[in-house]
């Protein structure tokens, strides 16, 4: 996994060296008055609660499709990399048009390969327009994702890929969609659940919680959007 290590550092010095101007990565509509500070703000406490890790990998996983969970990992990893100046990866599981938009250099490929050699090609890694913001996705398509994740390089991969970057940030699909969210739980330092406030039932919300704790992973906190408080207070005292 030293490999992967040197690759990516090369190139992305390579890449610095070449580039002529810095430019902003894709944006998508404005956020929310006072959203961004309140993403700043998980963003430090996440770093308090896992103070242990130097680079924490944070998977944000939506209850149901459609939900603006993708929307939310993508600032959040904006945030991250410009305003507290972090190396920000950000992995989308599956097939993403948003990672094809942001990055910059060529069409995104998969991680099938590595599924079976452990080896990750630094083409796999796209600058979005930000030397501290790089994407990439797990998968070309839905049907190949459960190979990724059940091969037995991927944490060695992970672990590697923390040499590199400060954060680390998984945008899983939805509860709703498949089980991959709960599958990729074990990968990360922590699960971050995104509900749609009115939509999603205490008791589904519960059911995943305790999948993922059954999976060995660690549940950080729930986040509700679409209402006026983006990020309540009961996540502040679960992380």
């Amino acid at each position: 996994m030293t490999k992967i290590y040197e690759a990516l550092d090369n190139a992305s010095r390579e890449r610095a060296e070449a580039a002529p101007r810095r430019v902003s990565a894709p944006s998508g509509p404005q956020l929310p008055k006072g959203l961004a500070d309140t993403l700043v703000s998980l963003c430090q406490r996440i770093d308090a609660v896992l103070e242990d890790k130097r680079c924490r990998i944070v998977e944000f996983a939506g209850a149901q499709s459609g939900n603006d969970s993708s929307r939310l990992v993508r600032e959040f990893a904006r945030m991250a990399a410009t305003r507290l100046n972090k190396r920000v990866l950000l992995v989308s599981a599956g097939p993403s048009a948003y990672v094809n938009q942001m990055a910059v250099g060529g069409a995104v490929r998969g991680w099938e390969e590595m599924a079976e050699t452990g080896e990750l090609s630094e083409s796999l890694f796209h600058s979005a327009g930000d030397a501290r913001l790089t994407v990439s996705q797990m998968a070309s398509n839905n049907i190949s994702l459960p190979s990724v994740l059940a091969s037995p390089h991927l944490s060695a991969v992970f672990e590697a890929l923390r040499e590199r970057f400060d954060l680390i940030l998984i945008d899983a699909p939805s509860f709703e969609a498949s089980s991959d969210a709960v599958l990729l739980s074990p990968f990360a330092d922590g699960v971050i659940v995104v509900v749609e406030a009115g939509r999603t039932r205490w008791q589904a919300i519960k059911r995943w919680i305790n999948q993922i704790v059954g999976q060995r992973g660690n549940v950080l906190g729930v986040v509700f959007n679409k209402r006026r408080d983006y990020i309540p207070r009961f996540i502040y005292r679960r992380l």
